[in-house]
């Protein structure tokens, strides 16, 4: 039976053909590569004789010489050497990922017009006197002005900017305005336009005889002439940008939304261990303390979804999940949690080299999975309205269906006691009243 690897995650399927789509993490099937059959065989524990044998380093870190009689420390290698094997070609873009990147935006101008571009290559060279490199293709506008005006700035970007990395990076200047109703500043020194939500800034000057032409991109060394810290928010990584990059921007770049829900994922499992130990509790007086501080970490979780419910409102504006908003932002936690759980378990999947270990991580994983695929059914159709609206009946217990998308002050009567009840929306929810 043929074995499959996704290369993305490290899953392994088999089969006569790669899934079309990873349990894991989701990838499609042409991120799958056949295992070999065999292992790479290793070589000889001494691939190398003659002259070239007494050159080679010993593991003590002496080299061997046999010129001018010199005596040679004596050579042991670590280990034996294994065969270099062809890798798949995926595995080069996969590597390519896995270096961390920053995030920025590039700014230069040309006379009195400005342009800037999304950038993820940015790095300090020295530090005495401060110099950095950045790389910027030469097809783009704002090589052209950088090779212009030889000065630039550096805006490192943050937590709530991501917007900006659409708005530099999936558009050109040649074509529109990229400054157009966005608020910016000009820089001090170079008077080059600075993102005022970022991070923090850099002012450049281009030292064009030490930048290098790299065939598709130039990478410029400049000197930093200047620079100031902006916003107190966390630097985000081209990692951070692929991995949020679907999310709607009134989500992934509201900081507050996301930095609430980290926190209150906190406070429910800080409750929920609390509640177990109070359950394995012999002793009266730590348990009750225990309950102490379960219970003002109820109050934390319920503070947390106040604001949420809040703001979710704001950001639907009564567009969709009618009648269901604070059952929408459950069921919206449900997934963004499942969804860093799934990715944490196939992360640690492969990071053991204990195949026991790595069965269950990626077990767990595939777990995880299921229930993002659950959560986001239940949010896609609650958004759509589609979701039908069921409550029991206050008065005996049983079923009352509304059925999906309904209207307000929609009336039903209870199919088994006869009780009728009006269903009407208060606060983005339904709200069931008796009215015979």
């Amino acid at each position: 039976m043929k074995k499959w690897r996704c290369t993305v995650c490290g899953y392994i399927h088999e089969g006569p053909t790669p899934p079309e789509k990873c349990p894991v993490c989701g990838a499609p099937s042409s991120a799958f590569v056949e295992e070999a059959s065999e292992p790479a065989k290793a070589v000889s524990a001494n691939p190398v004789s003659g002259v070239a044998a007494g050159l080679v380093s010993s593991s003590a870190g002496f080299a061997s010489s046999p010129v001018g009689g010199i005596p040679s420390a004596p050579s042991k290698p670590s280990a034996a050497p294994v065969a270099p094997i062809d890798r798949p070609k995926d595995d080069a873009k996969a590597g390519l990922f896995a270096i961390s990147y920053g995030m920025f935006v590039v700014s230069s101008k040309n006379g009195d017009k400005f342009n800037a571009q999304t950038c993820n290559t940015v790095f300090q060279v020295t530090s005495e006197p401060a110099r950095v490199a950045i790389g910027i293709n030469k097809l783009n506008l704002t090589h052209d002005y950088i090779e212009a005006s030889k000065i630039l700035t550096v805006t490192i970007l943050g937590k709530g900017n991501m917007k900006h990395v659409k708005r530099f990076g999936f558009q050109s200047g040649r074509d529109v305005d990229k400054f157009a109703g966005l608020q910016f500043t000009l820089s001090p020194k170079v008077g080059c336009p600075v993102i005022p939500d970022g991070v923090a800034y850099l002012e450049c000057q281009v030292r064009p005889e030490m930048s290098v032409d790299v065939g598709t991109h130039t990478l410029y060394v400049a000197d930093v002439v200047g620079g100031g810290a902006l916003k107190g928010t966390e630097a985000i990584t081209y990692g951070y940008y692929r991995a949020n990059r679907a999310k709607p921007d009134e989500f992934v770049d509201d900081v507050d939304w996301n930095n609430v829900i980290a926190a209150l994922n906190l406070e429910y499992g800080a409750n929920r261990r609390y509640q177990y130990q109070i359950g394995e509790m012999n002793n009266p007086r730590l348990a009750a303390m225990l309950e102490g501080v379960m219970r003002t970490e109820g109050d934390h979780v319920d503070s947390a979804l106040r604001y949420l419910d809040g703001r979710l409102q704001e950001k639907l504006g009564g567009v969709g999940a009618k009648g269901f908003l604070s059952t929408l932002l459950h069921m919206t936690l449900n997934w963004e949690f499942e969804e860093v759980a799934r990715a944490t378990y196939a992360q640690f999947a492969k990071e053991t080299g204990d195949p026991a270990l790595r069965e269950v991580f990626t077990e767990q994983a595939r777990s995880e999975m299921g229930h993002v695929n659950i959560f986001k059914e239940v949010v896609e159709s609650l958004e759509k309205g589609q979701y039908p609206a069921l409550f029991f009946c206050p008065v005996c217990g049983w079923e009352l269906d509304y059925g999906a998308g309904p209207q307000d002050n929609a009336q039903k009567a209870c199919p088994k006691c006869g009780a009728r009840f009006s269903l009407s929306v208060k606060d983005g929810n339904w709200v069931l009243t008796r009215v015979s």
